[in-house]
């Protein structure tokens, strides 16, 4: 059976549905998937989610989208991760910010409907839980979910991207975050240079939405390199992600991955990238190449205390 949808209209009559924008998906997302999937159990059904192909930023407030967590085929893999819902992602364009909330309560077709506190539909974000309620339709309202203390929320997880507190993002992503993308040529001056594969792989978004900003800096990470075909393969890395201004001093910001333990070509395939740790030190210029190849040394070393592996 299909699991995968892309219009709201697909939804069966009285379905168990999760609702929401959930950007990024992380704890308190979760929180509301598990509720439904719990509460679907005890019907022996399979619950639906319900979201957007794209942030309803982008056509509604245009000159201030968010930056996304995860770009979009992370955010896809991520929502249907488990395989234990039917996923709906609606596409948001100009006709469908002009359905009324009526019109979407219409759609919903008396599901029993799993969403946030600050859950809103329709123009104007006119739709509110006690407005279905308010039409006959079970709502349930799950509490936000914390971390250390305060609300989890896209922005917050945002704002500790910036500051390259991965350690807060993975705790309130419920996972590391993480960034898959091709290895692309550079100058072919790292790998010369460092005795290492260098991985140059560009921070470059999927669709109009541009990505959360994240923290130039140097990180400890783990590299899966995925092949065109085979197994896949994981090392601990060494990341720097920035503009190489030491080296390059490039216009847009990209990682530099150096693989420790690899040895190998690497154009063409895709790399996981996967952070779970904070940023070792921002990033930086140096004097002259023989002072950045000593850092690097230093880099290098932290980063295997960090992931616990033995610096060679």
């Amino acid at each position: 059976m299909d699991r995968w949808f892309y219009t709201l209209d697909d939804l069966p009559q009285g379905a168990v549905l999760a609702a929401g924008t959930f950007d990024g998906v992380h704890l308190g997302h979760e929180a509301i998937f598990e509720a439904a999937r719990t509460f679907a159990a005890t019907r022996g059904e399979v619950p639906w989610v319900f979201s957007f192909l794209g942030h309803p930023a982008q056509i509604l407030h245009p000159e201030n989208v968010p930056g996304a967590i995860q770009d979009e085929a992370m955010q896809m893999w991520c929502l249907h991760r488990d395989g234990t819902h039917r996923l709906i992602l609606q596409p948001f364009d100009a006709t469908f910010a002009e359905l009324s909330a009526e019109a979407f309560a219409n759609r919903l077709r008396g599901a029993t409907i799993f969403c946030g506190e600050d859950w809103r539909f329709g123009k104007g974000a006119q739709g509110s839980p006690d407005f279905l309620r308010e039409r006959g339709f079970d709502v349930h309202v799950i509490p936000y979910a914390e971390y250390k203390g305060e609300r989890i929320s896209s922005t917050r997880i945002r704002e500790a991207m910036a500051m390259g507190l991965m350690r807060d993002v993975a705790g309130m992503l419920g996972r590391p975050w993480g960034y898959c993308g091709p290895v692309v040529h550079g100058r072919q001056l790292a790998g010369k240079t460092f005795g290492v594969p260098t991985c140059n792989i560009p921070y470059v978004a999927q669709g109009h939405q541009p990505l959360a900003p994240l923290g130039y800096g140097v990180y400890a990470a783990t590299a899966t390199l995925l092949p065109p075909t085979g197994a896949t393969q994981t090392y601990p890395a060494l990341v720097n992600f920035g503009i190489a201004p030491t080296i390059k001093d490039d216009p847009t910001p990209h990682f530099e991955a150096h693989l420790l333990g690899a040895y190998g070509d690497y154009y063409g395939w895709m790399v996981q990238l996967s952070f779970e740790h904070d940023r070792l030190r921002p990033e930086q210029k140096f004097d002259s190449i023989d002072a950045l190849k000593a850092q690097i040394v230093l880099d290098a070393r932290a980063v295997c205390d960090q992931l616990g592996v033995v610096y060679q």
